[in-house]
């Protein structure tokens, strides 16, 4: 019995760290008062898993604030390295951006969240939250959207049961309704777009990446400021740029595709 209450606490204490890591890796500089807040622990217990994180270089503490450690940061850089679409999705990318504009990404589905796995920027557009290894909610990017659609009702379940439709934007969806209505819609065409609903003034259009065996695994596409990727269903001339766009789209996400079960 004993053993069993030992495991538990440290369980409690290893999740508490790590509770700790994410509330560092989101905010910018925060304080110890910011990040107790945050994850809703006491001051005492952060500081004193702080002592530890900063003790393994895992986490810095400067007049500024807090920050993740260099140390952290190479797990981050070796996990995206050896994920499995790794060396697949860079070349296509990189097309999507010399022939459209824009920044191609490539991400993946980690948990209930989206992952930025690679980026490649053919123009400047402005500052973007998808830094590589970054997350994001799935319901609110075309990305996710792309994911989503291919995922089984349960996974669908699970993942607005634990994580909710929250609003980053005005024009984000944030009902079940409406976000299945976006899923159907992206079955029936094979690619998702959205619009401003992620990020105000940002497009993107996406296409799911599909294995074989295991099922949708990720997405590609590409992102520009909304008046470069209008609605397809506004009127005509949007329609044919945008399909143009989707087109290509959803060709790159077929080779990546077909690149990876070819390695499987």
């Amino acid at each position: 019995m004993g053993s069993d209450n030992t495991s538990k606490k440290k369980i409690k204490s290893t999740q508490k760290a790590f509770d700790i890591i994410d509330a560092i890796a989101e905010s910018e500089k925060p304080s110890v008062t910011d990040i107790a807040n945050e994850v809703e622990y006491s001051r005492s217990t952060v500081h004193y898993h702080l002592q530890t994180l900063q003790q393994g270089r895992y986490v810095i503490r400067d007049e500024e604030g807090l920050r993740l450690g260099l140390r952290m940061a190479r797990f981050g850089d070796l996990a995206l390295r050896k994920h499995r679409l790794s060396g697949i999705v860079e070349e296509p990318a990189d097309e999507l951006t010399e022939e459209i504009g824009g920044v191609a990404h490539a991400a993946v589905k980690q948990g209930n969240k989206l992952v930025w796995l690679y980026r490649s920027e053919g123009s400047q557009i402005g500052s973007l939250s998808t830094a590589l290894g970054k997350q994001a909610e799935l319901h609110c990017t075309a990305y996710g959207q792309a994911i989503l659609a291919y995922l089984s009702e349960g996974t669908l379940d699970t993942v607005i049961s634990e994580s909710g439709l929250p609003a980053r934007t005005e024009s984000t969806i944030t009902t079940r309704e409406a976000l299945e209505d976006r899923l159907s819609a992206v079955r029936q065409v094979g690619f998702a777009y959205s619009s401003e609903e992620f990020e105000e003034g940002i497009a993107s259009i996406a296409s799911p990446i599909i294995d074989t065996s295991d099922g949708v695994v990720g997405a590609i596409g590409i992102t520009n400021v909304d008046s470069q990727i209008e609605d397809p269903y506004m009127h005509a001339k949007a329609r044919r740029h945008s399909d143009e766009i989707a087109s290509r789209v959803r060709d790159t996400a077929r080779v990546v595709s077909d690149n990876l079960n070819e390695t499987d």
